[in-house]
C-alpha cells in the first residue's frame, strides 16, 4: 500500500542531481558481497533469508526486522569511507550505481530516512523515521551536516527484495585494510587475497568491464581506516573475519 512516506522516484532525482550527487552507493561485507555478485543483484535481508542464500550479520538486522524494513534495499547518497574518514561499519565492499538508478523501471517509489534506523524506537512513529515531503529532505539536505546528512538513507521497497546490478552499477571499490594475516601458514597481506578472490568471482558473473577500485592501495592520508582495522587484527579476529572472509 502506498502512503504519504513513499516518494516520488523522479523528483528525487532531480534533487540529488542538483546537490551534485553522481552515485549512490550500498556497502557490505565480503561474503554477503560475493552473494550479490553472484546473484547479480543487491538483494534485501529478507530475500536472502527467505532464498537460503548466504550473508553476514550486522548489527542493524534486530530493529531491521522489529520496524519491518527487513525487505528493503539501502542506499548512501554519499560514500561514508571518503565522507567521514573512517571504515564504513556496514563492510569493506562497495558497490556504486550512478544515480539514474533512481528513475529506472525497477522503482516504483522511494523512502527517505530522517535518520538511521538503528536509531529508531518504539515510542517514534513513520513521521519521525521518514520524510512525506521532498521539499522538506531538499531544505535539510546537504547544507553543512554531514552527521544529518548520513542519516538520509534512501530505502527501496516493493521491488520483491531484488534490484540488478546492470546496467546502473560503475564502479566497485575494496578497502585495503593494511593487515597481513597467516593463510595457509603463511603471513599474507590481506587485501591481496580478497582481490584475488573477488576479481575471480567479479569474472564468473562478467563483471570484468566495471572500474575496480582498491581504496589506500599504498598509503593513507587524514583517514583513520588503518588504525581502525588494525585493532580488530588482534585477539580473536572475530569483527575481521566477519568483514573480510569470502566463504561463510
Amino acid at each position: 500500500m502506498i502512503t504519504e512516506f513513499d516518494l516520488d522516484k523522479n523528483e528525487l532525482y532531480q534533487i540529488l542531481y542538483e546537490k551534485g550527487i553522481k552515485n549512490l552507493y550500498h556497502a557490505n561485507t565480503i561474503a554477503t558481497s560475493i552473494t550479490f555478485l553472484n546473484q547479480r543483484s543487491l538483494l534485501s535481508r529478507k530475500y536472502v533469508e527467505d532464498n537460503h542464500l548466504f550473508q553476514t550479520g550486522q548489527y542493524s538486522d534486530a530493529k531491521d526486522k522489529k520496524f519491518e524494513i527487513w525487505d528493503g534495499i539501502f542506499l548512501d547518497a554519499m560514500d561514508i569511507h571518503t565522507e567521514f574518514k573512517r571504515r564504513n561499519k556496514y563492510g569493506p565492499f562497495l558497490f556504486s550505481f550512478d544515480i539514474s538508478l533512481i528513475k529506472s523501471e525497477y522503482i516504483k517509489t522511494v523512502r527517505v530516512t530522517k535518520v538511521n534506523p538503528v536509531h529508531w524506537n518504539s515510542q517514534q512513529t513513520e513521521k519521525d523515521w521518514y520524510y512525506s515531503d521532498l521539499v522538506e529532505f531538499k531544505d535539510n539536505y546537504k547544507k553543512g551536516n554531514k552527521y544529518r546528512d548520513v542519516g538520509s538513507m534512501i530505502i527501496l521497497n516493493n521491488i520483491e527484495g531484488k534490484l540488478p546490478l546492470r546496467p546502473f552499477l560503475n564502479k566497485f571499490i575494496l578497502d585495503n585494510p593494511n593487515v597481513s594475516v597467516n593463510n595457509n601458514n603463511s603471513l599474507k597481506y590481506l587485501a591481496d587475497i580478497i582481490g584475488d578472490e573477488l576479481l575471480k568471482i567479479i569474472a564468473e558473473n562478467e563483471f570484468k568491464d566495471v572500474e575496480k577500485e582498491l581504496r589506500h592501495r599504498n598509503s593513507i592520508i587524514n583517514c583513520t581506516c588503518w588504525s581502525q582495522y588494525k585493532n580488530l587484527n588482534q585477539g580473536t579476529l572475530i569483527e575481521l573475519r566477519k568483514l573480510f572472509h569470502p566463504a561463510p
